[in-house]
C-alpha cells in the first residue's frame, strides 16, 4: 500500500511540476508576442503571486513601468520585496487599490493584464472590472485576460466595448483573450 501512495504522490508532484513549466513557457510565449519593452506602460490588474508580475518588469526599459494592483497589505510588502530583489523598483510599482474603481487617469495603459477574472465575485462585478479596464487603457492598447473560462462572454463585452481583433489561446489549462482596441 505504501509503494502505491508513494507512486501516487511521485506522479502528482510530477504532473505539477509539468504543470507549472508549460504555464511559464505559455506566459514567455505571450510575452513575445505581445512585444511589451521598451517603455510602454503596463497595468496588471490582479498581481496573484508576482511572478508574472517581475518577468514583464524585467522586459521593460525606463520610463517603461509596470504598475501591479494587489488585493491586500500582506501582498503589497510580498510583492514590493519581489521588486527590490529583481532589482525592478525603476520599472515596476505595486499599489493597493480597488480593480472596480481604478485610482488611475483614462487612457493611460498601453497594455493591461488581468489574470483570474473568474474569482471576482459576483459575476456582474466582472463587466465592471472590464470598464475599468477599457477606461484606462490607451487609444490603440492591448488587454490580455488569462482566465480558466468565460471567454465567450468576455468577447462578447470587449466586442460591445469597441476592442478589434480578439484571439483566445489555450495555455496549460487556461485561456488568453488578447484583444487589441483599434
Amino acid at each position: 500500500m505504501r509503494v502505491v501512495i508513494g507512486i501516487i504522490i511521485v506522479v502528482v508532484a510530477f504532473g505539477v511540476i509539468y504543470w507549472l513549466i508549460q504555464r511559464q513557457r505559455g506566459w514567455a510565449k505571450i510575452r513575445t508576442d505581445l512585444k511589451m519593452a521598451g517603455d510602454v506602460q503596463i497595468l496588471d490588474m490582479k498581481v496573484g503571486n508576482g511572478k508574472n508580475f517581475i518577468a514583464f518588469a524585467r522586459q521593460l526599459t525606463a520610463p517603461g513601468k509596470i504598475i501591479g494592483v494587489v488585493a491586500n497589505e500582506k501582498q503589497e510588502q510580498k510583492i514590493r520585496s519581489a521588486i527590490k530583489e529583481a532589482a525592478v523598483a525603476d520599472r515596476a510599482k505595486v499599489v493597493l487599490t480597488d480593480i472596480t474603481n481604478l485610482a488611475f487617469a483614462d487612457h493611460r495603459f498601453d497594455y493591461v493584464i488581468i489574470t483570474g477574472l473568474h474569482q471576482v465575485k459576483p459575476a456582474i462585478t466582472r463587466g465592471r472590472v472590464l470598464q475599468e479596464a477599457m477606461r484606462v487603457l490607451t487609444a490603440h492598447g492591448t488587454l490580455v485576460i488569462a482566465d480558466s473560462g468565460n471567454m465567450q462572454r468576455y468577447e462578447q463585452l470587449l466586442s460591445y466595448y469597441g476592442l478589434k481583433n480578439i484571439q483566445v489561446k489555450r495555455i496549460s489549462g487556461h485561456q488568453v483573450l488578447m484583444a487589441k482596441r483599434n
